[in-house]
């Protein structure tokens, strides 16, 4: 089977000849930059810079040939611009942590003063930073920027509608031109073109608006449903139909070359529980997730995913009936979420994208018998049926063991017959 053929055959909840494997296919699944080095020089790859996909995480693409090693089955069709609206068609070299990394092009750093650096909005220093690397830090923290008081007494959706924006030709023509590159490879296609979520803290303070107005600090974002529910309840109804038609855009230009679409990464659940009531899921979240859910798939081939970190076993009902396909990065070290409870109850109605590999505790200050002995069993629970894509649980950190990550990656090749 191809790797498309293997992802296809995952999502109609079949055994196929070997577990598809994801390692950066999504922007969730993703490699610390330094960490990406470091395994690129492992493998004995040729050295080059990693090309860091979204500054917030300090995240960098899995190149193909690691891809290769590595054995990925799905390819993610890279963003157009990262957290702070930095686009990805030219890059620059940067210091990252005394490892040499590119950075887009039009990404304006300057240093804090303390030994951290500073981002802004689309790269225009004329705007106060919207992201900050603290010294001895490992990723550009968001910045909260509110510019103007909000009037609690006249809540206006414009402000919070600006994350919610069409696609640009710009943007088209870059993944044209990215589609093109991938297409040979045969693997499974996955793309997040457009903010489609929610309430998403990561946008919340607006790291890509050089001017945000609206709620834009997190806290109060979160107390809004219960303050100004109908003003919160526009701005997800007329975000829904933008979204929807930057989907309908994408099925235009690139239809069926793209497997999966990858809707929305609002998280539902902390370590220890929901962020939420399910009461409030079903009443707030669901009728918009259900819509661009039924638009996609009453009008296209994709398959489509949602991320959510934590403990989110008891809206994984709502999460279904929603109609998502797929929910990554099934985090099994949060509470309630049991690897055979997860399978033995949801495993028939949606794709588990992760759980694969505990990247808490057990990726980075495991040894690499414990990474393996949690891969295979991970492994032996989830691919049964169908229904599953390894990956380990959200991105690999910084200071990962790389001998670790290689026992992951042999464990899979272990069960799948590759070694």
């Amino acid at each position: 089977m191809t790797s498309k053929e293997r992802v296809q055959a995952a999502f109609a909840h079949k055994e196929a000849d070997k577990v598809p494997v994801d390692f950066g296919g999504m922007t969730c699944a993703m490699i610390n930059a330094e960490v990406m080095a470091q395994l690129r020089d492992y493998y004995g790859l040729e050295k080059r810079p990693p090309k860091v996909c979204d500054m917030c995480a300090m995240t960098a693409y899995v190149e193909p040939d690691l891809g290769e090693v590595m054995g990925v089955d799905v390819q993610q069709m890279y963003n157009y611009a990262d957290t702070y609206g930095h686009t990805h068609d030219a890059w620059k070299e940067w210091t990252y942590r005394g490892t040499t990394v590119l950075v887009p092009a039009d990404a304006t750093i300057t240093e804090d003063g303390k030994g951290g650096y500073y981002v802004y909005p689309e790269g225009d220093a004329n705007y106060p930073a919207s992201g900050h690397l603290p010294a001895g830090g490992f990723y550009f923290d968001n910045l909260e920027r509110p510019f103007e008081p909000y009037d609690e007494d006249d809540p206006d959706p414009e402000g919070n509608l600006e994350d919610y924006m069409l696609v640009s030709d710009a943007q088209i023509a870059y993944h044209h031109k990215v589609l093109d590159e991938l297409k040979p490879m045969q693997k499974a296609i996955q793309v997040g073109p457009c903010y489609a979520a929610l309430g998403d803290a990561n946008n919340i303070p607006g790291p890509n608006i050089r001017q945000p107005k609206g709620i834009r600090t997190i806290a109060e974002w979160y107390m809004a449903p219960l303050l100004y529910p109908e003003m919160v309840a526009e701005v997800y109804d007329r975000g829904t139909d933008i979204a929807i038609q930057n989907f309908k855009r994408y099925w235009d230009e690139f239809g069926s070359d793209i497997d999966i679409m990858y809707v929305c990464g609002t998280d539902l659940g902390s370590q220890n529980s929901l962020m939420m009531s399910t009461d409030t899921f079903k009443e707030l979240y669901l009728p918009y997730y259900k819509k661009m859910n039924d638009w996609i798939h009453e009008n296209t081939t994709w398959k489509t995913l949602k991320h959510s970190c934590g403990a989110i076993f008891d809206v994984l009902p709502y999460i279904i009936e929603a109609g998502f396909d797929a929910i990554n990065p099934v985090q099994c070290s949060a509470a309630g979420m049991d690897p055979k409870r997860l399978k033995d109850t949801y495993g028939k109605d949606i794709l588990f994208w992760g759980g694969g590999v505990d990247t808490q505790r057990v990726l980075p200050f495991g040894t690499p018998e414990e990474v393996r002995e949690q891969v295979l069993e991970r492994l032996e629970i989830f691919s049964k049926g169908g229904g599953y894509i390894f990956n380990h649980i959200h991105c690999i950190q910084a200071n990962t063991p790389i001998e670790n990550i290689a026992a992951m990656v042999d464990a899979v090749k272990e069960f799948n017959g590759d070694k």
